[in-house]
């Protein structure tokens, strides 16, 4: 009697630990195997020993090897992101100044959509890996192409989760250190949601502030606190996207756009203005005193090389993009 009694809890201890195995590997994912053996081989018992559960697990892992952040992680590892700059203009000089570095993903030849990919990314926690993949290849392009180019500059967008991390400052000093560039080079842009956490945001963007590094608040007025929060963040560039604002409103002399240049001017912060894609938005600009731009009537996103020969060829006249002469 007490044998079989023992051999039945055996086998119900057994069926217990293999399904706990199984449930492991369908709900947390095939990552949660890595690095345990002994997990492994009660997933493989139970596979063997439970119904249905080869067919359920097997299904469940396909899905997950298939799944768009583990095609993000995979693209992030093998290096298969490409970034683009897009150039921002001195609207005074007409001379290219700095650029936004864009990702950009193919997946088996469909281009992703940055926002889609970029919101897996922060879903996922994979956003930490590809905003220093994209760190260590501005640096490395810069490096490479850009080496000669005085007071060049190319800004980064940073996430909510990339500012809340303590580490990042000290990546980035280490990356810089490694190409030997200067703080200068990269300017980080975020948005007013990376300071729904106020005190620990405004730390670490002094922090990069401390090491030289501009920062830039994009999409200035669109949500949560408005513009009052603008004089107790560090900042020191509001960027303004045109692409939002329709046509009535780019026109009102009461346009939000409007009074947030003005408001730059009185903080002595810079104004870029992105997504300028006519010469109206242009004119308007202009006589809001708005110094800096980019958009598709200049320059669509170019990649690296052809960035570097746009500044090199610019000279004489040729330093004037159009709707500037």
């Amino acid at each position: 009697m007490v044998a079989a009694y023992n051999a039945l809890l055996g086998r119900q201890t057994l069926a217990l630990c293999t399904t706990v195995a199984a449930c492991s590997a369908v709900w947390l994912g095939p990552e949660s195997l890595a690095g345990n053996p002994g997990l492994s081989w009660m997933l493989f018992i139970a596979l063997a020993l439970i119904p249905g559960a080869m067919f359920y697990t097997a299904r469940r892992i396909q899905r997950y090897c298939t799944s768009p952040a583990a095609q993000l992680r995979k693209a992030i590892s093998a290096n298969e992101l490409d970034i683009h700059y897009q150039p921002i203009i001195n609207l005074r000089t007409g001379k290219l100044v700095g650029a936004q570095s864009l990702s950009r993903w193919s997946l088996n030849g469909v281009a992703i959509p940055g926002d889609v990919f970029i919101a897996a990314a922060e879903k996922s926690d994979l956003i930490f890996e590809l905003t220093r993949s994209v760190i260590r290849r501005v640096a490395e392009d810069y490096c490479t192409h850009l080496w000669a180019c005085k007071d060049f500059y190319i800004t980064i967008n940073l996430s909510a989760q990339d500012i809340l991390d303590t580490t990042f400052p000290d990546f980035v000093a280490n990356i810089l250190a490694t190409y030997n560039l200067p703080a200068s080079v990269m300017i980080f842009e975020v948005t007013e949601k990376a300071f729904l956490s106020p005190i620990s945001a405004a730390t670490q963007l002094n922090r990069l502030r401390a090491c030289g590094h501009r920062i830039a608040i994009v999409d200035v007025g669109s949500s949560y606190s408005g513009l009052a929060f603008i004089e107790s963040v560090p900042v020191d560039i509001l960027k303004i996207d045109l692409a939002s604002i329709t046509q009535d409103t780019l026109f009102a002399k009461d346009a939000l756009w409007r009074h947030i240049a003005k408001i730059a001017r009185t903080l002595e912060l810079n104004v870029v203005a992105e997504g300028v894609d006519t010469q109206q938005q242009l004119s308007h600009l202009i006589s809001e005193e708005v110094v800096f731009a980019q958009g598709c009537l200049f320059s669509k996103a170019l990649p690296i090389t052809a960035l570097a020969r746009r500044y090199f060829s610019m000279s004489g006249e040729h330093q004037y993009f159009h709707g500037l002469k």
